[in-house]
């Protein structure tokens, strides 16, 4: 039996049948189970309280924070605007971030645990050396976004805007990226454990030296990966016919119309 609740629609379903998972892809929001071509992948959703604590000054209320390096927990912010701040290893949980700018902002060596960034602008702040656990970016502004030397798990980033983003020797497990523009952006030299894409853009990506091994890029846009002379990145990938003829010139090989 599979059962869950969808996390587009939010109404559950359940089917007690023969279910074939090596041709049935299944999203559903109990936890994101994926299933696709006999891979699966469990993404836990942010597990946040129902009531939260509103902040009005972010940038104020945290500092005492910091300065104790203890934890934020249960905190809810809306609309706050920052830029060219510092947040060096903060340490946020169960907390949502709705419709707030944090740009040229530095959130080096910073812990997201169970937190949503829902309609956000991130574009060109820092995150090197950050931990995410059980995080969702919703219809976020991340052009520029430095995500070098994190690690990132149970994650999901959906609809959001990710051009000219840095993911260097990053430790990606358990993330999806669904709806997503990687145009020109970079996962170079970075170790993926169960990640998947759903209908995304992959123009001019750099994956240098990140094996793309399971990835399935067959429902998204792949084109002109930056890669390996030969192209090793690519070996075990899944892409679609199309992508394929466009993807054979990197081997050397030429096609005559």
């Amino acid at each position: 039996m599979v059962a869950g609740i969808c996390c587009y629609c939010g109404k559950y379903y359940s089917y007690s049948g023969n279910v074939d998972l090596k041709r049935v892809q299944l999203v559903f929001y109990a936890g994101w189970f994926i299933s696709k071509k006999g891979k699966n992948m469990s993404i836990i959703r942010p597990k946040i309280p129902a009531q939260l604590n509103p902040v009005d000054t972010f940038s104020f209320y945290v500092q005492e924070f910091m300065a104790e390096e203890l934890p934020i927990e249960e905190i809810e912010i809306r609309e706050e605007c920052l830029e060219d701040e510092a947040f060096f290893k903060i340490e946020i949980r169960k907390s949502i971030f709705e419709k707030c700018t944090f740009r040229n902002c530095n959130f080096e060596k910073a812990t997201f645990i169970d937190v949503v960034f829902q309609s956000c602008d991130l574009s060109n702040s820092k995150f090197e050396g950050a931990y995410f656990e059980r995080c969702r970016f919703v219809s976020c502004k991340c052009i520029g976004i430095d995500m070098s030397d994190i690690v990132i798990k149970h994650t999901t980033f959906e609809e959001s805007n990710l051009q000219y983003a840095y993911f260097i020797k990053t430790k990606i497990t358990d993330v999806l990226f669904d709806r997503i523009d990687f145009t020109e952006s970079s996962i170079i030299e970075s170790q993926l454990k169960r990640f998947a894409v759903m209908k995304s853009t992959f123009v001019k990506t750099n994956f240098f030296k990140t094996m793309l091994t399971n990835v399935d890029f067959s429902n998204s846009e792949l084109v002109a990966p930056l890669v390996s002379i030969p192209p090793t990145e690519l070996k075990g990938c899944i892409v679609n016919t199309f992508q394929a003829a466009n993807l054979i010139g990197l081997w050397g090989i030429q096609v005559k119309p």
